[in-house]
């Protein structure tokens, strides 16, 4: 199954080939998804604003939205490349080791953001063509998966696989590059092609017309919440369920896995002689990065809120009989309510993939009981979100920076042996760390009230300041 989170394991008699397997995973993963929500910010998002529109009344080309959005990408994508060849080549890893896997990484963000602003003409707004460009990632991510761990073709059928295939810190094969070159340019002159071909506002696809008259619940602030998150929350259950699932079935694997390679145990904090203590520390790294990749949809399901009032739509909501407190409530409750269906849910896939690889079912209560223990953490983060739109909406992007320190901290903190107070930083540093401590209930009671007090103070905020003031 390691096979199918990180692909092809190659050069693994090396040092720089286990940390190049090693940190692929989030390293392709984590680019492609950077550059699709880079690219999207400055394209399509800006166009569905009417902001592209106020620049193109000037004397600004056909392709200029284009063409910033592709320099945003690829400026990104050249200095994660960067950072990360230096920092293996500051490392002692091989120097041509460290520039393939660089050249290699930067690519694949290049590819991606052809299919991000391919997508950004296909669709009319800018959540369709963020899930148009997310279902491209997650295909291409599990084909060369599959393909990986069939070893068979499949694996050239992905762009992740052609990076992949470069084997850094092997034979360093460069012609597969020319795959990811080939298929990128391909992408932008598609790009460039449908601009032109469609008109200025609307996209290749056009949006469906909605049934003729409403249900009751959306006439209420929390039914239309749920309407206008509908596709986020059931976007997220799908792709969390199903990483889910894959870490499961993992989970059999591990002793054996350890056994083949030490260096596992002391990534995630355990003995490689004891095998029950294996798991429980797999497990714990599991909940806890699923935890933190669940804050992403928190934190983007109450900026909703924020977009909202800066497209205009917030005004005509609030122009009727519902308030304020009760618009931002609505959208805090659905938040809730979907973190708690997706923590859940990630419990669940947890127990299948377990019980599709061992035949036992047993695990079920354990699983779900255990992914919800870091709930806390991912409530706090929402509430932070809400505190900064209700108090400092200018600067309530500043969510997502707190969201990629606790990324940080949780992946690498105990790596990096953090000062305690930098560590203390981060809300799910102070739960338990099921299944290897019994819950304290102390923590989980403390963020709670923690989180509903910045609740509170963000309720109290939009309530007070102009709506739509930036």
């Amino acid at each position: 199954m390691s096979y199918l989170m990180s692909g092809r394991q190659a050069a693994i008699d090396t040092i720089g080939g286990i940390v190049a397997n090693e940190i692929s995973q989030v390293a392709q993963l984590g680019i492609c998804l950077m550059v699709m929500f880079l690219v999207v910010r400055h394209t399509r998002a800006e166009e569905e604003s009417g902001r592209a529109e106020l620049v193109r009344s000037v004397v600004v080309g056909r392709h200029a939205a284009t063409l910033a959005g592709l320099l945003y990408g690829v400026g990104a994508a050249l200095l994660i490349a960067v950072v990360t060849s230096v920092s293996m080549l500051a490392a002692g890893l091989d120097r041509v080791g460290s520039v393939t896997y660089g050249a290699g990484l930067a690519l694949l963000g290049l590819c991606f953001v052809g299919v991000s602003l391919v997508a950004a003409q296909l669709s009319t707004s800018a959540r369709g063509a963020l899930g148009i460009t997310g279902a491209v990632v997650a295909l291409s991510y599990v084909v060369r998966g599959l393909g990986a761990m069939q070893d068979n073709a499949l694996v050239w059928a992905s762009p992740f696989g052609w990076a992949q295939e470069m084997d850094a810190f092997g034979v360093e094969r460069w012609w597969p590059a020319l795959l990811l070159v080939v298929t990128t340019a391909a992408l932008l002159a598609l790009a460039a092609w449908l601009t032109v071909q469609r008109d200025f506002g609307s996209g290749v696809l056009h949006a469906r017309p909605g049934p003729p008259r409403s249900t009751a619940l959306l006439g209420t602030p929390v039914g239309l919440v749920l309407r206008l998150q509908r596709n986020l929350i059931v976007g997220w259950a799908v792709g969390l369920t199903a990483l889910g699932m894959l870490y499961g079935a993992v989970i059999p694997t591990i002793p054996e896995l350890v056994a083949s390679n030490p260096d596992i145990a002391a990534a995630i904090g355990a003995s490689p002689d004891a095998e029950q203590t294996l798991i429980d520390a797999f497990l714990r790294y599991v909940f806890l990065f699923m935890a933190v990749i669940s804050s992403c949809f928190v934190v983007a399901s109450v900026l909703r809120l924020r977009a909202e009032e800066e497209s205009g739509r917030a005004d005509a909501i609030l122009a009727t009989r519902v308030t304020r407190t009760a618009w931002a409530g609505a959208t805090i409750l659905v938040t809730g309510l979907g973190a708690l269906l997706l923590t859940v849910l990630m419990g669940l896939g947890l127990a299948i993939g377990y019980g599709l690889g061992m035949g036992e079912w047993d695990q079920v209560a354990e699983h779900v009981g255990g992914q919800l223990s870091y709930l806390p953490g991912s409530l706090v983060l929402a509430a932070l979100a809400l505190a900064l739109v209700g108090l400092w909406p200018r600067h309530c992007g500043a969510a997502w920076a707190a969201v990629a320190f606790v990324f940080f901290q949780a992946m690498l903190g105990e790596t990096l042996r953090l000062p305690a107070w930098v560590d203390g930083i981060s809300p799910f540093w102070h739960l338990s760390q099921v299944p290897l401590e019994t819950l304290d209930a102390v923590p989980t009671l403390v963020e709670l009230t923690l989180a509903t007090a910045l609740v509170l103070l963000g309720v109290w905020g939009y309530r007070r300041r102009d709506v739509a003031a930036s």
